[in-house]
């Protein structure tokens, strides 16, 4: 038998289509164009990952040794170079933690992407959103009051948070049913609604973030330029106008919806990638979803309110409901990550973070609130944030009863696991951990 077929990460790229798609796992390179039509998860998910080493996320959405047998029908090589970072073999941690929390699960009957209660919260989330629209510009009651007005479009812009929080942030982990129809018009829901790009938004929090989390370079949630307006890493540059910081920076993260829905299009039709995370051919469905809820939103954002009132209140009303979602979504994701007590890994002079994959997860994670049904519900479980992290497939609805699971394997692993007891707390640290950053560095 002759050597191994030897692919570099450019020759594995170019096989990133319908009728051409291979992924890399652990080292090992498959053609798994036939089984597209096939896999459980949908065509979707293996298109994303076409032309790319996929070994954290396969660890993240499979069971050790899940479809060993059926993977190897479809080997064709060896990936002899890494286009992003990549880690150690799954520690004793990691398959720990993880064959506990789906022996809960079995032990239990339940199943981790079913949980009734979360219908009953889009519910709430739609409602809440299609009634104060409407309220704002149909109801004469509300239209004649300006305050009334201003109230329900804070009431909207929460509501569209809440849609990314919550339909857009699960069915991007396919954790709310096993249909992955479900998922994509879940998914669809932030294009129309919020007009922001459930597409780009895969690549950079699924493709992108959870593989990658905190890592210079390659987690697009992290990515600034060569001068940004905010110094958050520590390797990054420091400039004049990191000093204070904290003090205006986070008055900026208003704008963060209307930077995405700009960013979208320049990602996917200009520079064809999100920080490192190149962007594979779009898809028929993805299109139509894409330009269809750029269209459907400026009409019911824009349009629509303009056929009753003034362009200047509609144009208050829109950017009040818009800053209230961005504030809310960027705090919520901020506290999390951007903080001044977790780990930002970098690679070796190899590309190979040295530290387990699982453990990074928890290192570079603060989680709040735990004891807070209300802070839970707000955030979309977020507050919960290294579970999410480690189990991204599962309901969050889950996340408090798989909590002791997780925490108890990190006592016994000495793996230190991070929680504020109120948001509050985790937001100072956010803060401060801005405010340490803009300082003038010694070598300065």
């Amino acid at each position: 038998m002759g050597a191994d077929k030897e692919f570099s990460w450019e020759e594995l790229a170019k096989h990133n289509l319908e009728g051409d798609l291979y992924v890399a796992v652990r080292g090992n390179v498959y053609d798994v164009t036939k089984f597209l039509s096939r896999h459980p998860g949908g065509v979707d998910t293996l298109l994303l990952g076409a032309g790319r080493d996929v070994t954290p996320v396969f660890d993240m959405y499979h069971a050790f040794g899940t479809g060993d047998a059926i993977m190897k029908k479809y080997y064709v090589g060896k990936l002899v170079s890494n286009e992003l970072p990549i880690f150690p073999d799954p520690s004793g941690f990691h398959k720990d933690v993880k064959s506990r929390v789906e022996g809960y699960f079995k032990d239990t009957g339940k199943d981790p992407k079913n949980r009734p209660e979360i219908w009953g919260r889009y519910f709430l989330i739609f409602a809440s959103l299609l009634l104060s629209y409407y309220a704002q510009f149909f109801v004469p009651f509300v239209v004649e009051r300006t305050w009334l007005q201003v109230i329900f479009a804070v009431i909207m812009g929460f509501a569209c948070a809440q849609v990314g929080l919550n339909p857009l942030h699960d069915a991007s982990h396919f954790s709310t049913t096993h249909n992955p129809t479900v998922w994509k018009i879940l998914g669809a829901t932030h294009d129309f609604f919020n007009g922001a790009s459930y597409l780009v938004w895969m690549y950079q929090h699924m493709l992108g973030h959870h593989p990658y989390t905190n890592i210079a370079g390659a987690d697009p949630d992290v990515s600034t330029a060569e001068r940004d307006v905010r110094r958050i890493k520590p390797n990054q540059k420091w400039f004049w106008n990191h000093i204070n910081q904290h003090m205006f920076v986070p008055f900026l993260y208003g704008l963060l919806a209307f930077k995405v829905r700009i960013q979208d299009i320049n990602i996917l039709y200009f520079v064809g990638t999100n920080d490192a995370i190149r962007v594979n051919p779009i898809s028929l469905w993805h299109t139509v979803m894409f330009w269809g809820g750029k269209i459907f939103f400026f009409w019911y954002r824009i349009y629509v309110p303009l056929q009753v009132l003034p362009v200047k209140k509609v144009l208050i009303l829109f950017t009040i409901a818009d800053m209230i979602s961005s504030y809310w979504l960027a705090l919520t994701f901020q506290a999390n990550h951007v903080v001044e007590e977790v780990e930002w890994p970098l690679p070796d002079e190899n590309g190979i973070i040295q530290k387990d994959w699982a453990a990074m997860q928890v290192e570079t994670t603060q989680d709040y609130a735990h004891d807070s049904y209300i802070w839970t519900s707000i955030t979309g479980s977020l507050n919960y944030q290294a579970v999410h992290h480690l189990f991204p497939n599962v309901s969050q609805h889950y996340y408090p009863e798989i909590l002791s699971i997780i925490r108890d394997a990190c006592v016994e692993y000495k793996v230190p696991y991070l929680v504020k007891d109120t948001f509050w707390q985790a937001f100072s640290s956010h803060l401060e951990h801005m405010r340490v950053l803009g300082l003038r560095p010694k070598e300065e």
